[in-house]
């Protein structure tokens, strides 16, 4: 494995003109919770992000905010846009992947050639779903281990349960935080749902045509399925990634 030249992702681009596809991480994750996903779908290599304050990046400061979460992303993955890429997050990481395009347009950076999100309500929506900054640790904690039992990696360690918990809880008032006002990205849109997500509908996701022209699937399985990159999602991306 290549030695990234940045701290952002876990492997450096192969040389070349591949396109690439960066992945944002859903609340309290980082890069290694996409771990199931191929190294490349068809031709485009995947690359998950790494934010601070999180894995091998815990001892740095994590973001409070998305405005500078996405100054230092586009910056800091700079060099990797000279060729075709495109961005994918889901749930928290479908924000985080909307602002740094925001960011990258505001800017004049090179933008992605298609914005992917999945279970994602739009940015202007504001806050939603299970989880609260009020919630009591001890709930934090069940729920960090209801998922990693559907996921089939078992019970945590309860150490690792305290510091995903803070990171969560982190990331949770940092979306709190967050509803900038709707606006056009001229970036074509796939806006991706599940059939069992009881939070965001086909009809959340048709809310996405305020930033960019937009097709809307709904795949089946609840957000969870995101996390193995089930062959209908490799699809879409694969589809709608033109380059």
């Amino acid at each position: 494995m290549r030695q990234p030249s940045t701290r952002w992702l876990l492997q450096e681009p192969s040389s070349g003109a591949r396109p690439l596809l960066f992945c944002f991480p859903y609340a309290g994750s980082g890069a290694s919770s996409l771990r199931r996903w191929p190294g490349r779908i068809g031709e485009i290599e995947v690359h998950p992000v790494q934010l601070p304050g999180r894995e091998n990046r815990i001892r740095e400061e994590p973001y409070r905010d998305f405005e500078t979460f996405a100054r230092d992303a586009v910056r800091a993955l700079g060099p990797y846009l000279d060729r075709p890429y495109a961005v994918i997050g889901h749930c928290m990481g479908a924000l985080l992947a909307h602002a740094f395009t925001s960011h990258a347009q505001e800017v004049g950076a090179p933008l992605p050639e298609r914005l992917f999100v999945s279970a994602s309500l739009v940015p202007a929506r504001g806050f939603y779903g299970l989880y609260h900054p009020w919630m009591s640790d001890r709930r934090i904690a069940q729920e960090l281990q209801r998922v990693s039992t559907e996921l089939g990696d078992g019970a945590l360690p309860e150490e690792l349960v305290s510091l995903a918990a803070r990171v969560l809880r982190g990331d949770v008032q940092t979306c709190l935080d967050h509803a900038p006002p709707a606006k056009w990205l001229g970036v074509p849109i796939s806006a991706i749902g599940w059939d069992g997500d009881l939070d965001v509908g086909r009809d959340d996701l048709s809310e996405w045509r305020q930033y960019g022209e937009t097709t809307e699937y709904v795949l089946p399985g609840d957000p969870l399925s995101f996390l193995a990159a089930p062959s209908g999602l490799r699809k879409i991306v694969e589809d709608d990634f033109e380059c």
